[in-house]
């Protein structure tokens, strides 16, 4: 059995450890780490066409294969003269967005009315940034413009399908812009 003086020390040796661990947790607690919570609050994205995508008047003979290339701001190619008239160029959207942003443009879900040709190779011209990929395979990714509403211009291969006739065969796609 202990005596007093054994108690005492026993007791203060307890005490000490004690109070060690009281300090340890106490160390811990005094040393919290802040974290900042960021959040960006962006109003919703807003497209309005301005000018459609426009091939012009082709040739009816346009054969499977053949060609023509509307790129924003680069100009319009013809594989094998398949234009015989009209007015050719990209299609014109405005945009508007919360400014500097983070976003993804595609173009995609093309409706051919008549099956006489295919559009494929999107290219994009956002906010003057130079003709680049916006299809659903390789989706342009940038940032909103520094203002709030901007320009894009869209641009696409059109490609013969051998099949066509004498008529008018208005098509269509998507044009999709989100935040990332």
């Amino acid at each position: 059995m202990f005596n007093f003086n054994q108690s005492k020390k026993f007791l203060a040796i307890v005490g000490c450890a004690f109070a060690g661990l009281l300090s340890f947790s106490g160390a811990q607690a005094l040393n919290p780490e802040t974290v900042t919570a960021e959040v960006a609050f962006v109003a919703p994205i807003t497209i309005s066409t301005t000018t459609n995508l426009q091939y012009g008047a082709l040739d009816v003979l346009m054969a499977l294969g053949h060609t023509i290339v509307i790129s924003p701001g680069v100009g319009v190619f013809d594989s094998n003269g398949n234009i015989v008239g009209g007015i050719q160029g990209p299609a014109e959207l405005s945009v508007t967005a919360t400014v500097l942003q983070p976003i993804t443009i595609l173009v995609d879900g093309e409706t051919n009315a008549g099956g006489a040709y295919n559009l494929s190779l999107f290219t994009c011209d956002y906010d003057s940034g130079g003709a680049l990929p916006c299809s659903a395979a390789l989706p342009l990714n940038t940032t909103s413009a520094a203002v709030a509403t901007t320009d894009l211009f869209v641009g696409a291969t059109l490609t013969g399908t051998g099949g066509a006739v004498a008529g008018t065969f208005d098509g269509s796609v998507d044009v999709t812009i989100s935040y990332q």
